[in-house]
């Protein structure tokens, strides 16, 4: 089962890689900020935009201006947008925590699944990759048209998210479906050889020598189970293809975030925190000294968001106002408090401090986004207060037990053999 569990667990760490990339887009948008379902993404852009520009408020200029902002931010709090926002932060966490716990049997030696493990150099060099995806996709929606991009992005997410959804629904389906079910896997290679001279061939064969690699290898093997979760996920992506409906966004959006959280490790603290920094600063100037991220998020009609109806209580299922939560402010401080829950594991902790400390205070930055979006009525970066908040709770935690040392030093980078060691592996190999 290594081959099919790989497989499709690359197909969806592919996907998350591009919708941390562009979904960031999304979650620069805040948590509270609405789309017309009925509507097509540039007119929404243009009214959301008229909107914020008549509608958002000055900041406070003291602690009476700001008792009084958030009386009448209270006042405005409807049981509908209420009960939206606590689905956000339900629906942020949930993938979350399944998703560090799950990244422990994943990063472990012998797993079958194949994680993506950045480096340094790649937490630097993000902010720069998802601040071209940015404004590339902005430059398209301008001058190509919203329309024409999402029927592209709604193919290519249509395959995607399917694969991300039954990596998602296996285990769901190794609980519930009976063993005798499963039966034997099947199997499927696709090979093509290197043209090679018949002379050559036997010669080399003669001699010993190793036959040199083929130019194309793909290996697939699955079972019935992954032919169920298939099905079912396909199910759902025609259904989200054809009505574009808020629950169909969420099972992908969710499906996305999970696979994120499990297979993008972050091998060090220092390494996380140097994201995040970035990051911090990406998120702040696209949001607040250009239109570039709020435009972009509006028009991005793509699965890369979970959503839920501020009008839920009156119109039901069919509610066509949301409120919606990038996967961007999900998937990357997620994969922080990740590396956090594992670092508590392999310290050989029975309580997890570090890791619910960040996961608290993930919760109350997400918390605290929201009112603030709501009180000024004005779109927020969420990572201006989920970075400082999940940076802070792990080295507070840290300063009080004394480990600030152990914290730093924690790294999951795999190790280079020695160049005698690496002789002796090559020697061994060819013998």
């Amino acid at each position: 089962m290594a081959t099919s569990r790989n497989f499709w667990l690359r197909a969806a760490l592919a996907a998350t890689v591009l919708v941390t990339l562009t979904c960031i887009v999304a979650g620069g948008d805040g948590a509270g900020e609405t789309v017309q379902a009925t509507e097509a993404p540039a007119k929404v852009a243009d009214a959301a935009n008229a909107t914020n520009a008549t509608q958002s408020k000055p900041l406070p200029k003291n602690m009476d201006e700001l008792k009084a902002a958030l009386t009448e931010a209270a006042e405005e709090l409807e049981p509908g947008l209420a009960l939206a926002y606590f689905m956000l932060v339900l629906f942020a966490s949930v993938p979350i925590y399944f998703g560090s716990f799950a990244s422990i049997t994943s990063n472990e030696e012998g797993s079958d699944q194949e994680v993506e493990i950045m480096t340094s150099a790649d937490a630097m060099q993000f902010p720069l990759y998802a601040s071209c995806a940015l404004f590339s996709m902005f430059l398209l929606f301008k001058y190509v048209g919203p329309e024409y991009v999402n029927l592209v992005l709604g193919a290519y997410f249509f395959m995607l998210g399917t694969a991300s959804l039954t990596s998602a629904l296996r285990p769901v389906g190794t609980l519930i479906l009976p063993e005798q079910y499963v039966g034997e896997p099947y199997h499927f290679a696709l090979t093509q050889k290197a043209a090679k001279d018949d002379e050559k061939e036997a010669k080399e064969a003669k001699e010993g020598e190793d036959a040199p690699a083929d130019i194309l290898h793909f290996e697939l093997t699955f079972d019935n189970i992954d032919l169920t979760c298939l099905a079912m996920s396909s199910l759902v992506g025609v259904w989200y293809l054809c009505t574009k409906h808020w629950i169909a966004t969420n099972l992908y959006g969710l499906s996305f975030a999970l696979n994120g959280i499990t297979l993008f490790v972050l091998p060090s603290f220092n390494v996380g925190a140097l994201l995040l920094s970035g990051l911090f600063f990406y998120d702040i100037f696209w949001v607040f000294c250009t239109p570039v991220m709020v435009t972009v998020a509006r028009s991005f009609d793509a699965p890369i968001k979970v959503i839920f109806p501020k009008d839920f209580m009156e119109n039901g299922f069919a509610a066509k106002q949301h409120a919606m939560l990038g996967l961007g402010d999900i998937v990357l401080p997620g994969v922080l408090i990740a590396l956090l829950c594992r670092f508590d594991f392999n310290s050989g902790r029975t309580w997890y401090p570090y890791f619910h400390a960040t996961y608290i205070a993930y919760i109350l930055g997400l918390l605290l986004t929201i009112v603030i979006m709501h009180t000024f009525k004005a779109a927020q970066p969420a990572l201006l207060y989920l970075v400082p908040a999940c940076l802070s709770a792990p080295l507070l935690v840290a300063l009080v037990r004394g480990e600030l040392k152990e914290l730093f030093a924690y790294s999951e980078e795999p190790e280079e053999p020695a160049e005698g060691e690496a002789k002796d592996a090559e020697a061994k190999k060819d013998e």
